[in-house]
């Protein structure tokens, strides 16, 4: 299966840093990458002509900035060094990001996703941007990565996958995870607040799953006690200073999709240096 790689932009720095840490990433992997900019009333930066005549104006100066946009880009990876194994297309569509999200995807099956963690139009603050919650809410069929805007690239030797064992992980996402690892040679920490001796026999099941997912990597199973998954989690990739946090996204609740309660990521809290991987679970 050819490896498509999904890059969302808006143009900001960091959804700029988001598609040169996946082209860093995959240096090394025979991989296409799809730009895509998307463009609609909720667009950032309209200006006065945009209210002379609403519709066409709009469309028009729209996408002659998407356009532009996309072409500076490409003009900016030109000047990368030339790697043989990438291929990059551009695709400006005018409609809602999450919809033009969901139609490639539909039409194209990404073996991933990666796109910054906020984007020009989100406040300061540590959180997560609008865009990027919907796109993990919505879009199931394959793994997200998470850029934050101060991630300096470099390939990550330690990555810590996060989980109770209540849910089974895709097994056609964690071999990104691994195949991640393998290319940077990375080992891979799993990370739990239930201890062994008080695992459910699904959650044991869920456990060996992951193991038997695991081989080929090194990894280790890490349990910690009486405290709150954000708090563990932190001070653990502070404490060992890991380089990519990876977590099972469970399919958000009526509830949640309804805007009530916090998403998974969200409950892990804000993590402005580290990248985020999202694997969904089954």
């Amino acid at each position: 299966m050819e490896n498509r790689i999904l890059l969302p932009t808006d143009f900001s720095k960091n959804s700029w840093n988001a598609i040169q840490y996946a082209i860093k990433l995959f240096e090394d992997k025979k991989c296409t990458f799809y730009i895509l900019h998307a463009y609609s009333k909720e667009t950032h930066g309209l200006d006065n002509l945009t209210l002379l005549d609403p519709d066409e104006a709009f469309n028009k100066l729209s996408e002659l900035r998407s356009r532009q946009g996309l072409g500076d880009i490409l003009i900016q990876l030109s000047r990368f060094k030339n790697n043989e194994n990438h291929e990059f297309h551009v695709v400006s569509e005018s409609t809602l990001l999450l919809d033009a999200v969901k139609n490639l995807n539909e039409k194209l099956h990404f073996k991933m996703i990666v796109m910054g963690a906020k984007g020009i139009t989100n406040k300061k603050g540590e959180s997560y941007g609008r865009q990027t919650l919907d796109i993990l809410k919505q879009i199931r069929k394959c793994p997200i990565l998470v850029v934050p805007a101060k991630v300096d690239f470099n390939h990550p030797k330690e990555i810590v996958l996060t989980t109770n064992f209540n849910t089974k992980i895709k097994s056609s996402e964690i071999k990104y995870l691994v195949e991640i690892a393998k290319l940077s040679n990375a080992n891979i920490q799993v990370l739990s607040l239930t201890q062994p001796n008080k695992l459910s026999f699904s959650q044991k099941r869920n456990k060996v799953f992951i193991r038997s997912q695991l081989k080929g990597v090194e990894y280790k199973f890490n349990t910690l006690r009486n405290v709150k998954m954000a708090i563990a989690l932190s001070c653990f990739v502070e404490i060992r200073a890991s380089n990519m946090i990876s977590y099972v996204d469970k399919k958000p609740s009526f509830w949640e999709r309804l805007g009530f309660g916090k998403l998974s990521l969200s409950k892990l809290g804000y993590y402005a240096n580290v990248p985020v991987l999202a694997l969904h679970a089954k």
